[in-house]
């Protein structure tokens, strides 16, 4: 016990400041207490003992400042624990006594909601149009909230009926350009109606060694019947003739980029389109396109005006 000898009868009040609601499994995070007093008290030998719900010490901080009647901490670091829940940690004010054995003052409990750490997902190359009863390949991303590794984990396919339309295994690499997503080849099969739907891409919730929440992400799929014609684009320049290589050709839901020599083809089936031809700096173009059999189709594209800025305060 504290005797006056030791020290004067004083009134603290311990708050914390800067504490997380939640935070990820395993993540570090900071946070300080201020130690409001009355004035004049005695604050030589404070310092604020952090301990966890067994009253174990976790971290020990100094006080770094003081404001009149107040004093703070230092940022207190800690690590949290891989448990999913509210966590009860108590910050305890703590002095000595003249012959050196700590004393508790007073204290103050704060929660803290360790989390799941989230899967934020992403796909891509998905066929704009897949034929029908036939195989598909896409890529799917997957980044942990906190960057973990997760290599080897399955990333999985599913119908609107919840049926497993295929999967894939993320790989080591992480996608270049990235810092922490890493990908997965995911191998489907289309139905074998024709129509659109709506599919997902899952990972599933893993709770040994370090928590992470399932991931899901919806997927527009369009199925189409068997095509029977091949439609042929040439994109070229209006005024020059030459080709424009990596014009965006859509006759909808069928999709491509035109090569370096200006072509693209489609495999589409028989019936009426809308041709929409664009490319960076020109004015894109669209028309009607009767599809009764193989054909091609030129689009000539004009290049965008050229527009003086000063026009615009004229």
């Amino acid at each position: 016990m504290v005797t006056k000898k030791d020290r004067p009868v004083d009134r603290y009040m311990l708050t914390v400041e800067g504490a997380p609601a939640e935070v990820d499994a395993g993540a570090e995070f900071a946070f300080s207490c201020r130690i409001a007093h009355s004035l004049g008290s005695d604050q030589s030998g404070l310092a604020v003992s952090i301990r966890d719900h067994g009253n174990a010490e976790l971290a020990l901080a100094a006080l770094a400042g003081s404001g009149g009647v107040a004093c703070v901490t230092d940022d207190i670091l800690l690590k949290a624990p891989l448990t999913k829940g509210e966590h009860i940690y108590r910050a305890v004010l703590v002095t000595q006594t003249k012959a050196g054995a700590p004393v508790d003052m007073t204290a103050t409990e704060f929660p803290v909601v360790v989390k799941a750490h989230a899967m934020r997902l992403n796909v891509w190359d998905l066929p704009s149009a897949i034929v029908a009863g036939e195989s598909f390949t896409f890529k799917a991303g997957i980044k942990c909230s906190a960057g973990c590794d997760l290599a080897g984990r399955d990333v999985d396919l599913f119908d609107g009926d919840g049926n497993r339309m295929g999967a894939g295994t993320l790989r080591n690499e992480v996608w270049p350009g990235t810092s922490a997503l890493q990908y997965a080849e995911i191998d489907g099969k289309a139905p074998s109606a024709a129509g659109n739907a709506r599919w997902e891409i899952r990972i599933s919730e893993q709770d040994a060694g370090v928590p992470h929440a399932a991931g899901a992400l919806a997927l527009d799929v369009e199925v189409v019947a068997p095509p029977d014609c091949a439609v042929t684009i040439e994109a070229a320049d209006a005024g020059t003739h030459a080709p424009i290589g990596q014009a965006r050709v859509v006759l909808h839901p069928y999709r491509a980029v035109t090569g370096e020599d200006g072509v693209a083809t489609l495999k589409v089936v028989k019936g009426s389109y809308r041709l929409l031809v664009s490319a960076s700096r020109y004015l894109a173009t669209a028309m009607t396109v009767e599809v009764a059999e193989d054909l091609t189709v030129r689009a000539e594209l004009t290049l965008e005006p050229v527009v003086d800025p000063a026009s615009y305060y004229a």
